[in-house]
């Protein structure tokens, strides 16, 4: 049966190695899965949401490692520390024990009486000063009031971590900026590593040693003692840091807040019960420190437009993600109506909102007016985008490409084929057709038998409708033609059936080579999976070794991706953009090919078009620009009035319609206007 973890503040030191060590699976047990959630994802003072989270994913562990834990901040805000430290610790307790839930839960050693100067045991006085210590020790007053069974409350003290916001990295920083710095050296304690204390609680997720069926309460912290000028002198030495530490006494100390003078703990309890071995703190720090030497260790946070099924799916990956952190989501809806979006709690109607609390956003809303609105001022903030939006970038996106860093994800069908490109190219294939598969096509498809199939997909009437009439896959193929400067054969495409990726793409490349360019276009087959191809060649003396490596005699190959996982990909194109890799796909600065909207019947003068892409009214299909200046992007086309009379299997012209003025109509405008 599996184990279903909830870990609060997985932002916090512990919650970040925790993750850590979730990531390498030899640390974890194949039966644990973990739900890693911060204050934003899943706020532990409201307990009908901690219920309803607790209920939807089966949680039976919860590892509590939230806490408002900045003395001096606590005493400015006292009502939010007792809140988060005691009055949600109590809900998390009641919630474990009515629902049969093993609570482990973080504390601290500065709820113990200081006038002690040997070790102290878990038994010993308790007196704290601070008012964040007080907290504390209401929060674990709650635990042993309510009893959940089988619960274990953990104190620690002196708390550090390998990630770059914590005490380690601050001193190191200080430590080379300054000539000098001041470090108390009368308060003594132990340094206690999070990654340390993160091993020891997944030892008891894994061993689920229990003594008895009461609450459990251990002293955890690395082994030995020192006084914080200790501490300060080890981290420079090991770092080779040259800045004298000067020693001060704790009186003389400029904080409000004052810790404890002894906080040296006796760890034989957790020793004996828990069967832990416990590295001496020294040994500890050389390890946190080569992690700080060899790599970044910042959680980038990711925000999203849209709230549909990908921007969903996404929302779900970002939440268990070691390396990303979901901040906001952008939606156009009433956010109190979304209990169907998994993480509600970070939607927001401020775009505003969203650009403060993010380091990348991820577009996805499908709207290709909503996007060149919400990315024109994105980019202006100089946060890079990263979008599954093909109908934003035939539409407006060439206008962005040297605006700021905006590009199409791996994923959808575009972003596969240009990572097929890049890896074709580097491999010395000369690409001769982009090639998408699409299993079925009915250019003027019934309305109810869309509404059927968008319901049996759980997918939008427009988003249905659209993949249906092909639409979609024009729009795709057009954005493929555009960002890796292919051609196409014919307006509309060629719409080619053939069940065979080699049969079928040899006719696209024959076509290719006679115009002397790649082209992008499409298979038609029911038979064959969904996904993507490139027909390639390559030269005469890797003949026989392609053909050893069973891709056959030639002269045309097929590389293909028969599975696109959309926002699942998203992730991949994300990490590119963060690590520098910049622009996998976008429609280029000189784009040649649009998308125009066609009457799929006859539109009568005073009609309005609400929206065009996958509508009843107009399907979109592939044309050259310069020979249609007229045309209407089917992107732009959005409460349009009909002026003239069109035509079924026409394109819509401007001098058809009557259309709001909107940025992306302006921009349309500069656009063809430069071509």
């Amino acid at each position: 049966m599996s184990n279903n973890i909830l870990v609060t503040g997985s932002n916090g030191q512990i919650g970040q190695e925790l993750q850590a060590l979730v990531a390498n699976y030899k640390y974890i047990n194949n039966n644990n899965q973990f739900f890693f959630t911060n204050k934003d994802t899943l706020d532990i003072t409201d307990e009908k949401r901690v219920e309803e989270y607790i209920d939807k994913n089966s949680i039976n562990t919860i590892v509590n490692c939230a806490s408002y834990s900045n003395l001096n901040d606590a005493k400015e805000n006292s009502e939010l520390a007792y809140r988060v430290n005691a009055e949600a610790v109590k809900n998390l307790s009641e919630l474990s024990k009515i629902k049969q839930i093993k609570l482990i839960h973080i504390s601290t050693a500065y709820v113990y009486d200081e006038d002690k100067n040997t070790p102290l045991n878990e038994d010993d006085n308790l007196n704290p000063k601070s008012l964040y210590a007080k907290s504390k020790l209401k929060g674990e007053e709650a635990i042993l009031d309510v009893n959940p069974e089988a619960a274990i409350i953990i104190r620690t003290a002196w708390l550090y971590s390998s990630y770059k916001e914590g005490f380690i990295a601050s001193v190191v920083k200080q430590g080379r900026e300054k000539e000098s710095l001041d470090v108390i050296c009368d308060q003594i304690g132990t340094p206690t590593y999070a990654r340390d204390l993160a091993r020891v609680i997944v030892t008891i997720l894994e061993n689920n040693r229990s003594q008895s069926k009461d609450v459990e309460i251990y002293n955890y912290s690395n082994e030995g003692n020192c006084s914080w000028y200790d501490f300060a002198e080890a981290i420079f030495d090991i770092s080779n840091i040259e800045c004298s530490i000067n020693p001060i006494l704790s009186k003389d100390d400029s904080s409000n807040e004052k810790q404890p003078y002894y906080s040296v703990l006796n760890k034989a309890k957790i020793k004996e019960r828990q069967k832990v071995k416990i590295p001496y703190w020294r040994d500890s720090l050389k390890s946190c420190l080569s992690l700080l030497n060899i790599k970044d260790t910042k959680k980038y946070k990711i925000g999203i437009i849209g709230s549909g099924f990908i921007a969903n799916g996404l929302a779900k990956l970002l939440i268990q993600s070691s390396e990303y952190t979901l901040s906001k989501v952008l939606t156009r809806t009433n956010i109190n109506n979304r209990d169907d979006f998994s993480q509600s709690q970070v939607l927001t109607n401020s775009l505003d909102d969203l650009i403060e609390t993010c380091d990348l956003i991820v577009e996805c809303s499908g709207d290709a007016i909503y996007a060149t609105e919400t990315i024109d001022v994105i980019l202006k903030h100089n946060i890079p985008v990263v979008t599954m939006n093909s109908e934003f970038h035939v539409t407006t996106g060439s206008y962005f490409t040297d605006k700021g860093l905006v590009t199409e994800a791996e994923g959808d069908q575009p972003g596969v084929e240009a990572i097929l490109h890049e890896e074709a190219v580097a491999m010395g294939f000369k690409p001769l057709a982009y090639v998408n598969i699409k299993g079925f096509l009915n250019e003027n498809p019934d309305k109810d038998e869309m509404k059927y199939w968008g319901d049996k997909s759980n997918l939008s009437l427009e988003m249905v409708t659209s993949f249906t009439d092909g639409t979609k896959v024009q729009i795709e193929q057009v954005l493929i033609a555009n960002g890796l400067g292919a051609g196409i054969i014919q307006e509309g495409l060629v719409k080619l059936e053939d069940d065979d990726m080699l049969s079928g793409g040899t006719v696209l490349a024959n076509k290719a080579k006679e115009l002397g360019y790649p082209v992008s276009d499409y298979v038609l087959s029911a038979k064959l999976p969904a996904g993507v191809f490139l027909i390639v060649e390559h030269n005469e003396e890797q003949v026989d070794s392609l053909k050893y490596y069973k891709l056959g005699d030639g002269p045309y190959y097929v590389l293909e991706r028969t599975y696109h996982l959309c926002h699942l990909e998203i992730i991949k194109t994300i990490k590119r953009v963060l690590d520098g890799g910049g622009v996998l796909l976008n429609n280029s600065k000189n784009p040649q090919f649009s998308v125009a909207a066609v009457a799929k019947h006859d539109l009568k003068v005073g009609e309005t078009i609400e929206k065009a892409i996958g509508s009843f009214d107009v399907r979109g299909t592939a044309v050259e620009i310069k020979s249609h200046i007229r045309h209407v992007p089917i992107g732009l086309l959005a409460n349009a009035k009909i002026k003239n009379e069109i035509k079924e299997g026409q394109i819509v012209k401007f001098d058809d319609i009557e259309i709001p003025d909107t940025l992306a109509l302006n921009i349309w405008y500069k656009i063809i206007k430069d071509l």
